[in-house]
């Protein structure tokens, strides 16, 4: 099982940005965070650093969006995230997507659209198979419970429940400092 430890450093310098960056080498990012918690731990610069552990391994929330062919209707709407999402006969444009020849690819396009639309895709990604929408929070934790999923008119399909549900962990359990030279 995965535990999560959130370490935040405090240090009153201009170069910090010595030992922490962006960068494609995770090997020389780990190495410069050890030099950072060695200078600290030997005095040579003044920092803190708050350590909290999580109180359970994080997991994304996530729900469902259950097609229903033969009951999905022109300009049915559901909601992901707040933005609404419209079903068309026709060709699709924004936030739409196109009833198909059967439930499974109707899910697939709905699928789509959620992962093309930038104001959908910041929280969620979607994933189908036979004619189900799985929507999964991209940040893990109780977070992700706060999403929500709705249909206004649309018959044709049902959400699992009105917001994402079993997402858990991301909660700290207390917190210790260690701090050198401040």
């Amino acid at each position: 099982m995965t535990q999560s430890l959130v370490l935040t450093v405090n240090v009153d310098r201009a170069d910090v940005n010595d030992y922490v960056r962006s960068s494609t080498d995770p090997r020389g990012e780990m190495t410069a965070l050890s030099t950072l918690f060695s200078r600290l731990a030997a005095g040579t610069i003044s920092g803190s650093v708050v350590a909290q552990k999580a109180a359970v391994a994080s997991v994304a929330a996530s729900g469902t969006m259950t097609v229903t062919y033969a009951s999905v209707s022109n300009n049915d709407t559901v909601a992901v995230a707040g933005v609404t999402l419209t079903c068309v006969t026709g060709s699709p444009t924004g936030a739409q997507f196109k009833k198909e020849t059967d439930a499974t690819k109707t899910a697939s396009n709905l699928a789509a659209l959620i992962n093309s639309l930038a104001t959908v895709n910041i929280y969620v990604r979607a994933t189908s198979a036979l004619g189900v929408v799985t929507v999964r929070a991209n940040q893990a934790g109780v977070v992700g419970n706060l999403i929500a999923l709705a249909t206004s008119n649309a018959t044709g399909i049902a959400v699992s429940a009105a917001a994402l549900a079993g997402g858990t962990g991301g909660a700290v359990v207390g917190a210790t400092t260690y701090s050198r030279g401040l």
